[in-house]
């Protein structure tokens, strides 16, 4: 009995110390993939990169075919390797909605692909993923290019016509003190557009003008000195410090440059008046309520009659005018 337990005991040495030599004899691999965040670590008795992984149940012809690894497939493990397996990864990229295509790249982030790729971002494009996530297999990268438009827009504030009372003019004359001017509202503009199309637009004040209201005097007539009685009032009398030897009612209406002299033989100016010369003869000054002093210097197709036609400077004053019906009143020479 003593004689068979010694060879057992024989036995089990012999297992115990074959084991602590072969668990002597494993190595630990460190395999890193740039595709995936945690390392892989690989228990192998020795062999080469390819066997380990087999080993441990990779697809070695499969990993072959997407990954370049930091030493040969074929060469034989040392003791505590670190090796890494750089994934050449299939990448679709889009940029500005337009595919560009599918490729093949080592690079290990979206961001070192995008310049691989020499795509330049500006500070508004969009990626659809973070430019420090690691580059996988099959993955879409899209870049959308978003490009803000900076313009101003000018609105014109219209002005108000103010007009006082002024006992200096004849009842019914107006007299500008003072012309009106437009306002302005200057706006910024940002146009936000995406991929070529308008997705958002924000408006904002950056300077406003007010307007200057147009100041118009009208006439009270205290200022107009007569005689006495009424007859005499429609003979003669003054007018704004003018003497006139008659009134008559007379439908005004403006007109402007037209290249031609008068029927005089003159250049038209400011106080111009076109007349029919059967009513008015030419050469005679009127006095007309809001315009002021005119000589009769023109004749005119469409002037018959008590018409007058009063010469303006430019074509917005003449319309302005547009058509009055007003009493004129004709100087004294």
């Amino acid at each position: 009995m003593r004689k068979i337990a010694l060879i057992a005991l024989g036995v089990i040495v012999l297992l115990l110390s074959g084991t602590l030599a072969v668990y002597a004899m494993r190595k630990e691999v460190t395999v890193s993939f740039t595709d995936k965040e945690k390392p892989v670590k690989l228990q192998v008795l020795g062999g080469t990169l390819a066997e380990a992984l087999e080993g441990h149940g990779y697809n070695v012809d499969q990993l072959k075919k997407q990954y370049v690894p930091s030493v040969p497939w074929d060469q034989p493990l040392s003791d505590d390797s670190v090796i890494q397996l750089t994934c050449n990864c299939s990448v679709a990229l889009e940029v500005g909605g337009k595919r560009l295509g599918t490729y093949k790249t080592k690079q290990l982030t979206v961001g070192d692909f995008l310049k691989e790729r020499k795509v330049e971002l500006n500070p508004w494009d969009e990626v659809n993923t973070p430019l420090d996530e690691r580059i996988k297999n099959d993955m879409l990268i899209v870049v959308d290019r978003v490009e803000k438009r900076i313009k101003k827009e000018v609105e014109t504030v219209p002005y108000k016509t103010v007009k006082k009372k002024d006992p200096q003019l004849a009842s019914g004359e107006e007299k500008v003190e003072k012309e009106g001017k437009k306002g302005k509202r200057i706006y910024e503009v940002i146009v936000t557009y995406k991929n070529g199309k308008s997705i958002h637009t924000d408006k904002k004040m950056i300077e406003e003008i007010d307007p200057v209201d147009r100041v118009v005097k009208v006439g009270t007539g205290e200022n107009v000195t007569t005689a006495a009685d009424a007859p005499a009032r429609a003979a003669a009398g003054s007018i704004a410090g003018y003497e006139y030897v008659r009134t008559m009612m007379a439908e005004t209406t403006g007109y402007t440059h037209t290249g031609n002299r008068t029927a005089t033989g003159t250049w038209p100016k400011r106080g111009t008046l076109a007349v029919d010369p059967r009513v008015i003869p030419l050469g005679t000054k009127i006095y007309i309520p809001g315009y002021g002093v005119g000589v009769a210097e023109d004749t005119g197709g469409a002037v018959k009659g008590n018409v007058i036609d009063l010469f303006f400077e430019t074509r917005s004053e003449a319309i302005r005018w547009g058509r009055r019906h007003v009493t004129v009143y004709i100087l004294k020479d």
